[in-house]
C-alpha cells in the first residue's frame, strides 16, 4: 500500500526508544504479472476439455479486473491479434478469472490482462501467453525386460513426440482399475488382468488419467496435473500376455488317454506368451477335478517364451492354468484330459478265446460246404395249381445252392 515509511530502535540495556528516522514515500509505480494455466492440465486429448484460468499474483491485492484474450494457432496473415473475449471484476475471495473450452479440435493461445485500481489509479501487467494444444496422445504399454511395446508392462503416453510415463501419487483402487481397463483395450490386448503402482526412476513424469472405465482411449480421460510426484509408474499385464496354457501328456493332447494301473502319465503344462519377461513371476498350477494338485514358479526357456512344468499323474481329469503379477491374476484353464485305467485279460484266456473262436468257425465252414447235396423232383407247377392245359414233359432236377 502507498504511504510514507520510517524507523526507530529500542535499547534491549535501557529499554528506551529512539526518535523516528526520516520518511520514505512508498509509491506503487508496476504489479506483478498474473499467471495462467490449464486445468485439470496442460494436456488433454483431441475432442477433450479444458479450462484456461487467469489468477493473480497474490491475495493482498484488491480491486482487480482481469480481462482474457484469445488467438488461434498456427498464427496466419490477419489473426496475429489477440482477441477479446471478456472480463471480470474479481471479489474479496476471488483469486482469478477462467473460461471453459469443450470438444476441442484445435490449437489456441491466451493471454490475461490485470488491473488493479488503487486510489484512483489503474495499475496494469500483462501474463505471459499460453498455448492449449490437444494431442492425440495414443497410449502403450512398454515392456522394460523386451525392449518394446507389448501386453505387458508400464503405460506411456506420447506427448508432443515424447513417450512419458504416467505418474500415480494418490491410492484410488477404482480408478487404477478403470485406467487398466482402458489402456488394454486401446492396445488391443484384451481386457486388465492385473495391475500395480511401481517405483522407478524417471524426469519426465505425467499427471494422472481419471477414468470411468467406459472410454475406448486414454486421451478421453482427463488428466489432472501433479505438481510433485513421487515416481510411482503404472504397470499393467493385460489378458492377452497371459493366454491359456495347453496341456499335454506323453502321448500327446489326446483328450483321452488310457494305461496301465501299474503305470503313470506325464502331465506338462506350458505357457506361451511374447509379452512376458524371464524374470517374471509366473506360477503355473495343475488341478484334479478342479482341485489343485500342484503349483510352482516357473521360468522360461531359452527362448524366453515359453514356461512349463511336468508332473506324474494316474487316472483322473486334469488341466492347468497360469498366474502372474502381485496379484496373482489368472489365466483362463488349459485343455482338459482324461486319463483312465484298464486292466487287460491274462494271455491264457486270451489264447483259449482265440482257439474257440477258430474251432467254431471251422465247424461252420464244414457244416455249410460239406453237407449232403439234395435233388428236389418236381412233378407239378410251382404253387400247386391244376390246369389241364399245362403240360410237363419230364421230372427236373433242382440242387440246392452251395454255401460259400
Amino acid at each position: 500500500m502507498e504511504r510514507p515509511l520510517a524507523c526507530w530502535y529500542t535499547s534491549t540495556n535501557t529499554k528506551k526508544s529512539s526518535g523516528l528516522s526520516n520518511s520514505v514515500d512508498l509509491v506503487i509505480s508496476s504489479v506483478p504479472r498474473p499467471f495462467m494455466f490449464l486445468s485439470p492440465s496442460p494436456i488433454f486429448g483431441v475432442g477433450g476439455n479444458y479450462s484456461a484460468q487467469c489468477n493473480i499474483p497474490s491475495d493482498q491485492l484488491k480491486n482487480v479486473t482481469l480481462s482474457l484474450y484469445v488467438r488461434q494457432l498456427p498464427l496466419s496473415p490477419g489473426n496475429e491479434n489477440f482477441t477479446y473475449i471478456g472480463s471480470r471484476a474479481l471479489l474479496p475471495e476471488d483469486v482469478g478469472a477462467k473460461i471453459q473450452q469443450t470438444n476441442v479440435n484445435s490449437s489456441a493461445e491466451f493471454i490475461c490482462k490485470m488491473e488493479v485500481f488503487y486510489k484512483g489509479k489503474v495499475f496494469m501487467s500483462m501474463s505471459s501467453p499460453m498455448a492449449a494444444i490437444p494431442d492425440e496422445l495414443p497410449a502403450a504399454v512398454y515392456s522394460t525386460a523386451r525392449q518394446s511395446t507389448s501386453c505387458a508392462g508400464y503405460l506411456l503416453l506420447r506427448v508432443k513426440e515424447v513417450w512419458s510415463p504416467i505418474c500415480f501419487n494418490n491410492n484410488d483402487p477404482i480408478n487404477e482399475e478403470n485406467l487398466a481397463n482402458v489402456v488394454c483395450r486401446e492396445v488391443k490386448c484384451g481386457h486388465a488382468l492385473t495391475w500395480n503402482k511401481d517405483t522407478a526412476a524417471s524426469q519426465n513424469f505425467l499427471g494422472t488419467p481419471k477414468c470411468t472405465g467406459k472410454e475406448n482411449r486414454v486421451a478421453e480421460c482427463p488428466i489432472f496435473n501433479l505438481t510433485y510426484c513421487e515416481r510411482e509408474l503404472f504397470y499393467i499385464i493385460c489378458s492377452d500376455a497371459l493366454p491359456p496354457p495347453k496341456l499335454s501328456t506323453d502321448h500327446g493332447t489326446k483328450p483321452w488317454v488310457y494305461i496301465k494301473s501299474e503305470e503313470t502319465a506325464k502331465l506338462r503344462c506350458a505357457l506361451e506368451s511374447s509379452s512376458m519377461g524371464k524374470d517374471d513371476r509366473i506360477y503355473l498350477t495343475i488341478t484334479r477335478g478342479g482341485q489343485t494338485l500342484t503349483s510352482s514358479r516357473t521360468r522360461s526357456d531359452f527362448s524366453g517364451n515359453v514356461w512349463s512344468i511336468e508332473y506324474e499323474v494316474k487316472e483322473g481329469e486334469y488341466a492347468c492354468f497360469a498366474s502372474a503379477g502381485l496379484n496373482n491374476a489368472k489365466t483362463q484353464n488349459s485343455n482338459s484330459i482324461h486319463i483312465y485305467i484298464y486292466n487287460p485279460p491274462p494271455a491264457g484266456a486270451v489264447a483259449a478265446a482265440v482257439i474257440t473262436s477258430v474251432l467254431g468257425a471251422a465247424i461252420l465252414i464244414y457244416i455249410c460246404v460239406c453237407r449232403t447235396r439234395k435233388e428236389v423232383v418236381l412233378s407239378e407247377p410251382v404253387g400247386g395249381v391244376c390246369s389241364s392245359n399245362i403240360e410237363i414233359a419230364e421230372p427236373v432236377s433242382v440242387r440246392p445252392p452251395q454255401c460259400s
